[in-house]
């Protein structure tokens, strides 16, 4: 098997390592400098050589020519030629050349002379697809990812107008939680591994497999109706023209863990791969149904049986102290086209540790309405967190017309934990401590097989996608122990309660189908002006089980037992005794399973159209039936009842997009349109979960109903060059039944999710990108760029809300005001040194709603601040990042109180990357 996967390279390789001796390439995109559109079709001819090519579908062209300087013609019926000249081709190398033709205004050809640029050519054809776009967009490209220090999605997207990043994956788009922003990989819908959210976590994609990340703000119809805050397009990368083999090695230090004291646990031998050999998996013995003790009237196991049981599962409880290692990133990718095929490889694997040194304290509302606590904890929480994930995409052309593409995307990510607290708890009225062990995987698959197709003779484009996903979440075998101070003894003991000797196991797989079929068609020889009508439908379909087990040792007869051992001894097999030491119990909940499904079925109709000069309506509506169904049932009692909870509606969703080009290079955007927000699973399932001891615990709502959602967008933008932008953005969102978590007025407090009256959210943006050499000639290598967003929200409680909520008139929950970038950015050419400092801030935000008198849990203002230097040497190159230079706590307060605060710690990393040796 290795000697014919050698084969197999070589093949690949070696036609293209020849190639590569001789011969450059020169690649780019045509597009209408009007519409954004690419010109298919569209001619090129070297006029040194006489050798022509025609772009194909996506308007893309590739020249394969031997070294030297090139005048290239450009040419396309009814639009203005091109002559670009000094196109240097070099051996081995691509030159990028992107061109937008102008429609013809008189009869002759009008002859334009161009120098390329190719460094600046990525961005600068992001900013021309911006300026063309039908809808508000920001666009990030692969080169711009290169130029930041930012390991994943979620930190990439962070950098973009008006988004802020929750717990480093959960994005928020213009002040609207996660639950707001949707995701999909290359325009398909994504499932997700996350079992009480709604978005998919954006640190499962490393930003090295990604070719270009689009935050659509404003909505049109042949988008998902689920758009609110904003849609996060996630496209990977696809193959190259020409032969290409990258490799990357990192290495980073943190000051918070590298090089200190770390616990672990003994783990599976493949841990390092994320994933798990059966070492923390359910004992083979555990039978199917409920684990408890037999009775005279009733069904169980015997004594004998119960103690077997608990004696197979392994008794690892205890930590070991190590040293924390640095971080190390691998990434690898390998790509080409050969004749009308073309594919890339790509593989990225990461290796992390983190420690957090914590404080907790949870309130109630003592005299005077004055904050007294309740539980007072230091927290110290030790993580690894292993993550790999590659891509393997290919394209391949029929001819100009007709092109077919497979794409497949496979990402996983462990994290294994050590979380240890001790302190204060008024409920027991003891010092207490508690450690936990924690493994959790996830794993997601995106497969898609897609075409593009054009008709001449019908003047149409055709594109239609199919894809299957996959999401799996397991997290098998959490142990917690609970310990409490013993006055009497002057020494801690196991606590009698269930948190203490618990073993928990989850898993969650969901799978995930969708297809969809666009036709568009170009009326712009029957009707006088520019007409193109799009339409087509589309599905999607969700399937999800969850299946939650929880055991418990329970105390019997102990008093031989000295309880202030450790776990390992108390839970020995010679302490694993009904009678007289620890019996195994399940306690696994009615409500800890549930099967769920979400079918979308829809379709749509739009026109992209000139009414008058200049002033371009893009529009249209969209119509969405969507059932979801969730079953929640005791896996151990067939007969029992279950509960079942059915949303089924059919929306509709208007939206009308103006465009008006005020001149060449400045559009003035207005947008209307009406979208929707509906449930998650996990938030209509009546299925109970508590984190932390003493914490509140958490219930869905079979009851909660969609939201509706008015979206207002108005945008001003100049693009001052091919790399340069002003923008002004104004945004107002108007809420029906939005959907809010909150805090129930139980005896056990607990939160669940509700539709509350209404809601508002609007604000303003803007960004600049300039480049700084019009202020003086020594500042030219400078450039600078800066966004900065305005966020005000307010929601209208239902009136249970006004009785239970404390705040009567407040923000949706996590919500920041203020959201501002900044990055400066040097480049030195003779040195092939680029230098970049980047600033992020983020004001302070709800993180939990405050009920029953306590306050609102206010998340503070953050600022982060990242040096990033870029330094090739040829093919050869390294890139240096610290992260988080300032260093400050990460607070939350409650009223005037510390709620939860701790330190993350600067990062200083290093990589070295080579490509095409």
């Amino acid at each position: 098997m290795k000697k014919l996967l050698w084969i197999v390279v070589c093949f690949l390789l070696v036609p293209s390592f020849i190639f590569a001796q001789d011969t450059g390439i020169v690649s780019g995109i045509i597009i209408d400098r009007n519409t954004g559109e690419p010109l298919i079709e569209a001619g090129l001819e070297v006029i040194q050589t006489g050798k022509q090519v025609f772009t194909d579908l996506d308007g893309k062209f590739r020249i394969e020519l031997p070294r030297g300087d090139y005048e290239i013609r450009v040419f396309y019926p009814q639009f203005q030629g091109q002559r670009i000249k000094n196109v240097i081709v070099n051996p081995g190398k691509i030159t990028k050349l992107d061109i937008s033709l102008e429609p013809k205004k008189e009869m002759e050809i009008e002859v334009v002379e161009v120098v390329t640029e190719a460094d600046k050519a990525t961005e600068a054809a992001q900013l021309m697809i911006r300026k063309q776009a039908p809808a508000v967009t920001d666009r990030i490209s692969a080169e711009t990812i290169s130029k930041q220090p930012d390991p994943h999605v979620a930190s990439v997207v962070e950098r973009a107008p008006g988004i802020s990043v929750v717990d480093d994956k959960y994005v928020y788009v213009r002040g609207l939680g996660e639950r707001y922003t949707a995701t999909s990989l290359n325009n398909a819908a994504l499932p997700s591994t996350e079992p009480e959210k709604k978005i998919v976590p954006l640190d499962l994609f490393s930003s090295e497999l990604i070719e270009s990340v689009n935050i659509i703000k404003s909505y049109t119809p042949d988008l998902p109706g689920e758009f609110s805050g904003g849609l996060v397009q996630i496209n990977t990368k696809d193959h190259p023209d020409d032969f290409e083999v990258k490799f990357s090695l990192s290495a980073g230090y943190n000051t918070e863990t590298t090089g200190k004291d770390f616990q672990t646990y003994e783990g599976g031998r493949w841990d390092w791969l994320a994933f798990d050999d059966g070492t923390r998996k359910l004992p083979d013995s555990i039978p199917d149904d409920r684990v408890r003790p037999g009775g005279m009237f009733g069904t169980g196991y015997s004594p004998e049986k119960l103690e077997e049981f608990g004696e197979d599962f392994n008794n690892i409880w205890s930590t070991e102290t190590t040293e924390a290692t640095p971080s190390l990133g691998m990434n690898f990718s390998l790509g080409d086209k050969i004749g009308n095929l073309g594919y890339i490889i790509s593989l990225n694997y990461d290796k992390d540790a983190q420690t957090k040194q914590e404080e907790r304290i949870y309130y109630k509302v003592g005299a005077d309405n004055q904050l007294e606590p309740i539980y007072d904890y230091d927290f110290s929480v030790w993580e690894q967190i292993f993550t790999w994930s590659g891509i393997f995409n290919f394209g391949y052309e029929l001819n100009s017309n007709h092109k077919l593409s497979l794409k497949n995307l496979y990402t996983r990510k462990a994290t294994d934990e050590v979380r240890y607290y001790e302190g204060y708890n008024d409920n027991l009225k003891k010092d207490i401590w508690n450690r936990r062990l924690y493994w959790k995987e996830e794993g997601i698959y995106n497969g898609q097989i897609s075409g593009d197709h054009r008709f001449e003779k019908l003047k149409s484009l055709i594109h239609w996608r199919l894809g299957y996903s996959h999401a799996s979440l397991e997290e098998p075998d959490t142990r917690e122990v609970l310990y409490e101070y013993e006055p009497t003894i002057a020494s801690y003991i196991i606590a009698n309660v269930t948190q203490s000797g618990s073993r928990f196991f989850s898993d969650l797989e969901e799978d995930g189908w969708d297809g969809g079929f666009d036709w568009e068609i170009d009326l712009k020889d029957l009707i006088r002006n520019p007409l193109k009508i799009k339409f087509g439908p589309a599905v999607s379909y969700r399937d999800r089980s969850f299946d939650h087990r929880r055991f418990h040792y329970v105390q019997k007869n102990i008093t031989g037992i000295d309880l202030g051992q450790d776990p390992e001894t108390l839970f020995s097999p010679e302490n694993i005794e009904p009678v007289n030491g620890f019996e195994l119990q399940e306690e696994t909940r009615p409500t800890d399973h549930y099967d769920a499904n979400h079918i979308i079925a829809g379709g749509y109709l739009m026109a992209d159209t000139t009414f008058i000069k200049n002033l371009r309506f893009v529009g249209g509506v969209r119509v969405e039936y969507s059932d979801q169904e969730m079953e929640s049932f005791d896996p151990f009692n067939p007969s029992g009842e279950n509960v079942l909870t059915n949303l089924e509606d059919t929306d509709y969703f208007p939206s009308a997009n103006f465009i008006y080009s005020l001149k060449k290079d400045m559009n003035l955007r207005l947008g209307f349109s009406q979208t929707v927000n509906r449930p998650e699973f996990r938030e209509i399932a009546p299925f109970e979960f508590t984190d932390v001891h003493g914490a509140y615990a958490t219930v869905g709502n079979p009851e909660l109903k969609r939201a509706l959602i008015r979206n207002y967008d108005l945008r001003w933008e100049w693009f001052l060059s091919s790399d340069e932008l002003l923008a002004v953005s104004l945004f107002y969102k108007d809420f029906d039944d939005p959907i809010e978590k909150v805090v129930q007025p139980t005896i056990q407090i607990r939160s669940t999710f509700q539709n509350a009256e209404a809601a508002r959210n609007y604000g303003f943006e803007f960004e600049l990108r300039k480049k700084l050499g019009f202020i003086h000639s020594w500042l030219e290598p400078f450039n600078f760029f800066a966004n900065y967003s305005y966020v005000h929200s307010q929601i209208e409680l239902s009136s249970e809300g006004t009785e239970i909520m404390t705040s009567k008139d407040r923000p949706l929950q996590g919500q920041s005001d203020h959201i501002a970038n900044l990055i400066l950015e040097h480049n030195h050419k003779s040195w092939n040194l680029t230098t970049r400092l980047l600033y992020n801030y983020v004001g302070e935000r709800i993180s939990d709603v405050g009920a029953f008198g306590l306050p609102d849990v206010i998340e503070d203002s953050t600022h982060w601040l990242d040096l990033l230097a870029i330094k090739s040497f040829g093919k050869w190159g390294i890139k240096m990042t610290v992260k988080n230079l300032l260093d400050q706590d990460i607070k939350y307060t409650q009223g005037d109180k510390i709620y939860h605060r701790y330190k993350e710690g600067i990062t200083v990393s290093f990589s070295v990357f080579v490509s095409n040796i």
